[in-house]
């Protein structure tokens, strides 16, 4: 998976819309311009490492999300419930062993 400097602005956009605010109040909490913040949404302009993160932070997703398009939580999530599964397994051998 790559980095697509559009499909990431439209996830940029995406969560501003959800959030409910605008470019200028996403663009003031940024501390850049709004120019800036419509050409990031648009695909035209990449964000710096600095503005990724506190993108991130400010809409509470991960970098994977933001700039690769994919859910890490989600993923450790499903790796989660393999471990467990896998830990239920062994204890119930266990248990059959007693």
């Amino acid at each position: 998976m790559n980095y697509d400097m559009k499909q990431s602005g439209e996830r940029i956009r995406q969560l501003r819309i959800q959030s409910g605010c605008t470019q200028e109040e996403l663009a003031k909490e940024m501390n850049i311009d709004r120019s800036l913040l419509s050409h990031v949404e648009a695909g035209k302009r990449g964000c710096s490492v600095d503005l990724f993160v506190r993108l991130s932070q400010y809409f509470n997703v991960s970098l994977d999300l933001l700039i690769l398009g994919k859910d890490q939580p989600m993923q450790d999530q499903k790796r989660l419930k393999t471990d467990i599964s896998k830990l239920i397994d062994r204890l119930e051998e266990f248990k059959r062993k007693l």
